[in-house]
């Protein structure tokens, strides 16, 4: 986990994350939207606010293997990141930005550091809401000379990326997740 160090180090956090810190919000809210895709009924004001306890069925609720996998593996950040959320209050300082990741099939799995590439060189390539064997529609295109953030588990060769068509410079564009097999994309430069 050294890399986790390093991004922690540059940005200036030195000792452990705490209450609700946009670095705690992301893996918080990806893993109960996988629970609350899967039916759960949250007790907690913060819960009841984000997700929609219309349609629970329960506290006792039967996940997918592979959605098993990425809440044990978003605990397990949570746990290297010291996140202790503050689920008394009604909301999230990075709502309006997770709340993009409802638009997707299959929600992606937060890792401890992010990576980048500069200056994309290869072919344009979309971006679909879930890699292609669940199907969907595409949600933009990684286009030549893009910057990439990467900022998830890939996922059998496809990856969840977000899209910055003009440099870090510009706001984010789209994201999706975008096959890039087992190598990684032609870039300018790799950061991270």
């Amino acid at each position: 986990m050294p890399r986790l160090v390093l991004a922690l180090a540059l940005l200036g956090l030195s000792g452990p994350v705490f209450a609700n810190e946009p670095y705690c919000e992301e893996p918080w809210f990806i893993r109960n939207l996988i629970f609350d895709r899967a039916g759960y009924c949250f007790s907690s004001p913060l819960g009841q606010a984000i997700f929609d306890n219309a349609d629970c069925t329960g506290t006792d609720v039967v996940l997918s293997p592979r959605d098993r996998e990425a809440v044990a593996l978003i605990r397990e950040m949570e746990d290297l990141l010291d996140c202790n959320m503050d689920t008394s209050v009604q909301t999230l300082s990075t709502l309006p930005e997770l709340n993009q990741l409802r638009r997707f099939a299959l929600l992606p799995i937060p890792v401890d550091a992010a990576s980048g590439c500069i200056g994309y060189l290869g072919p344009e390539l979309p971006l679909l809401v879930a890699p292609e064997a669940y199907g969907g529609p595409v949600m933009g295109t990684l286009t030549r000379e893009s910057s990439i953030l990467f900022d998830f588990l890939p996922e059998n060769g496809w990856e969840f990326v977000t899209v910055y068509p003009n440099g870090w410079e510009g706001p984010p564009g789209p994201s999706g997740w975008v096959e890039l097999g087992q190598q990684q994309p032609h870039c300018r430069e790799i950061a991270g």
